[in-house]
């Protein structure tokens, strides 16, 4: 049950968030804090920071601690994962239209280069 959690908890930010992980913290904070309470608001702050200091994706490095410090390794996979499959999903089926009118002269437009 608590990888469930863990997953709904970074996918609902991913899926909602839109401008990257910057605007995915407040989201965060409130599943992981608000709603769960398996971190303090100090402790999220933290988190925030000890994300900001390493070089990457802000919401993955923060989604992979988190994770871990609430369902261990495979908490932080769960939660690795959950951050990065709403922008997975999208991009193969905005993939998946581009690729079916590929023959398209306005698709042909959009994707070569000049």
């Amino acid at each position: 049950m608590i990888y469930w959690q863990i997953f709904l908890a970074f996918f609902i930010p991913g899926i909602i968030a839109y401008g990257g992980g910057p605007a995915a913290i407040p989201l965060i904070e409130y599943e992981v804090v608000h709603r769960y309470g398996w971190l303090t608001r100090v402790e999220f702050g933290e988190a925030l920071a000890f994300g900001n200091v390493l070089p990457g994706p802000i919401a993955t490095k923060m989604a992979a601690y988190i994770g871990y410090e609430v369902g261990g390794i495979t908490g932080g996979i769960v939660a690795l994962l959950a951050t990065v499959v709403p922008s997975l999903l999208l991009m193969i089926a905005l993939l998946s239209i581009l690729y079916r009118y590929r023959d398209s002269v306005r698709v042909k437009r959009l994707t070569v280069f000049v």
